[in-house]
């Protein structure tokens, strides 16, 4: 997994934001491809797939961003990705996103994650300024602000990702 996740970082070249989980309009990843213009120096991998794939894709070349968004599909291991990523991003944009499990297993990896500001589970698990950051729902900038906050702050990173990975053993 270590080395898979080498490879992985290796060929982005870049810090990497990871979102996890199937591509549908509830996950809000057209916030995400919205906001990458804002997000200096990064690749955006997208593991998963789903009935978005193209239409983000599309959307992607439009913000001149589509070099910058790597979409994988499915993959049958998901922990070298967890290790590779600097940053998680669950931008979900309605309260059918109940929980976000996967937003627990990067913060077990010891990874900081952005979430945006839903009143259900998702906000339970990342508490804003503690495992990590929340922006308003839809907030184009407010979400490249945490990124590039995260992305540009290595001891930050460090620090909430180290707590949300205490968290997730204690609770």
């Amino acid at each position: 997994d270590e080395l898979e996740a080498k490879r992985i970082r290796e060929e982005t070249g870049k810090p990497i934001v990871l979102f996890v989980g199937r591509l549908v309009p509830y996950k809000g990843l057209d916030t995400l491809v919205a906001s990458a213009k804002m997000v200096r120096n990064a690749v955006f991998l997208l593991v998963g797939d789903g009935p978005l794939e193209n239409v983000l894709k599309r959307q992607a070349a439009e913000v001149g961003v589509a070099d910058r968004f790597v979409f994988t599909g499915r993959v049958g291991r998901l922990k070298p990705y967890y290790l590779a990523c600097d940053v998680f991003v669950l931008p979900s944009n309605s309260p059918i996103e109940a929980f976000g499990l996967v937003q627990v297993e990067a913060m077990s990896f010891g990874k900081p994650v952005v979430t945006s500001d839903l009143p259900t589970g998702v906000t339970y698990v990342n508490q804003n300024g503690k495992t990590g950051f929340t922006f308003p729902v839809g907030d184009t900038l407010r979400l490249a602000k945490a990124l590039n906050r995260l992305l540009s702050d290595e001891p930050l990173r460090n620090r909430l990702g180290q707590y949300a990975k205490e968290r997730v053993k204690r609770e």
